[in-house]
């Protein structure tokens, strides 16, 4: 199939390119640079630098099966953008012809939601699925970046590690390994909807920590504290121009979590996934 993906240079596009076209897809795509990044180059078939609230060339989408949709401003006060954004492109691609869309959503969207990402992923999911189009949903990606490896690099590192409101709430994980494999089958014949990709057994965040600790042979403690008190201090920093590792967003979404319960779709679409530590012990092991 012939692909356009948007986010190319995210974490999840970037594993996506490499087995997506190992699978024999075609792909192409977009992202903020200039240029691709010399790793994906030579797999893609076009590229085009491509910005949140720039208008995307029709031209871009012609004879194109499917669309997959990842990117995302992390910005404090940019839902306006993303939703505009994403929705103008949409847009454009569909009346380009191209007759699948897929966009990536998270775990953490739901109504109500009290983090910004939540809330736009919400209504932009909401907006596929009533234009009767895939909504696709990883939980927290395991790599060797992102927010999985920012708490490894906590448990390993750190002394002291805060427990958010004592760390029951269940965390959703898949393997980005999985992402091409899940996204290969939901492109050759599934039906609209939203498809959930994590592992089926959740493990809770308190579990989580103490199998990375134990794994590193960390000697790190871990200090229950309600997660309304980081979520306040951060949100103030913030404000005032601070930054951290973790965001006041990732808290927010984090605590939404706890009142999400979704049934994964890994088996239905014939992807499995080792055994959890065996999981953790090679992300451990190889660092980036």
């Amino acid at each position: 199939m012939r692909l356009s993906i948007l986010g190319l240079h995210s974490f999840i596009g970037s594993h996506l390119i490499h087995g997506l076209t190992q699978l024999g897809h075609r792909v192409s795509g977009t992202s903020r640079s200039e240029n691709p990044l010399p790793a994906i180059a030579p797999r893609l078939e076009a590229y085009h630098s491509l910005q949140l609230g720039d208008p995307a060339d029709p031209q871009w989408f012609q004879d194109c099966d499917a669309v997959i949709y990842l990117v995302h401003d992390h910005s404090r006060g940019a839902a306006e953008r993303n939703i505009n954004g994403i929705r103008s492109w949409y847009n454009t691609a569909r009346n380009s012809g191209v007759p699948r869309h897929f966009f990536f959503t998270s775990y953490s969207a739901k109504p109500g939601s009290h983090s910004e990402y939540g809330a736009v992923k919400q209504e932009l999911e909401h907006f596929f699925l009533s234009e009767n189009q895939w909504a696709v949903r990883p939980g927290l990606v395991m790599g060797h970046e992102g927010l999985f490896t920012r708490m490894v690099d906590m448990v390993r590192k750190m002394p002291l590690v805060p427990l958010l409101d004592g760390g029951w709430g269940p965390v959703p994980l898949v393997m980005v390994e999985r992402m091409a494999p899940a996204m290969d089958r939901l492109l050759r014949g599934t039906s609209p909807g939203a498809w959930n990709l994590h592992r089926p057994d959740l493990i809770n965040m308190k579990d989580l920590l103490t199998l990375i600790r134990r794994l590193s042979g960390s000697r790190c403690r871990f200090l229950p504290v309600p997660s309304i008190l980081p979520l306040v201090a951060l949100r103030l920093v913030e404000a005032l121009g601070g930054h951290f590792s973790v965001s006041a967003d990732s808290i927010a979404a984090m605590r939404d979590y706890r009142h999400i319960k979704r049934t994964s779709h890994l088996s239905e679409l014939g992807v499995t996934e080792p055994h959890l530590e065996t999981v953790i012990a090679s992300r451990i092991g190889n660092p980036e």
